[in-house]
């Protein structure tokens, strides 16, 4: 299972419900909403505390229940070859080293990942 500590977790900033809806709410009409503000909506949704910072072209979300903690990077930019090897995220929303993945697809995964270790809570 993810481990507790993560890179940046210090300096993510802490997510609130209605501050998220609000600025899926302002998004410019002529754009689709960012997939990361969604997946932020939905986690929060679903009970889980949630952090984001803020990188030059990613954007690393922090999902935080208990003593699991998964980061998450959402880019259209493959990360550093050596940090994607190194595990440097949990899972990769975007472009990877090694594959593209929907934020639909993340949800599954956690979904999965999660009824494996705990079973159906």
């Amino acid at each position: 299972m993810a481990g507790k500590f993560k890179k940046n977790i210090h300096i993510a900033k802490k997510q609130k419900l209605q501050s998220v809806k609000t600025r899926i709410r302002q998004y410019p009409k002529q754009y689709s909403t960012p997939k990361y503000l969604i997946f932020i909506k939905t986690m929060l949704e679903a009970g889980w505390d949630v952090k984001l910072y803020v990188a030059k072209v990613s954007k690393y979300v922090f999902i935080i229940r208990d003593d699991v903690v998964f980061k998450i990077r959402f880019s259209n930019h493959k990360p550093l070859l050596f940090k994607e090897e190194e595990s440097d995220c949990d899972f990769y929303v975007g472009i990877s080293h090694k594959q593209v993945s929907t934020t639909e697809q993340l949800i599954k995964k956690l979904d999965a990942k999660l009824r494996c270790n705990y079973g159906d809570k």
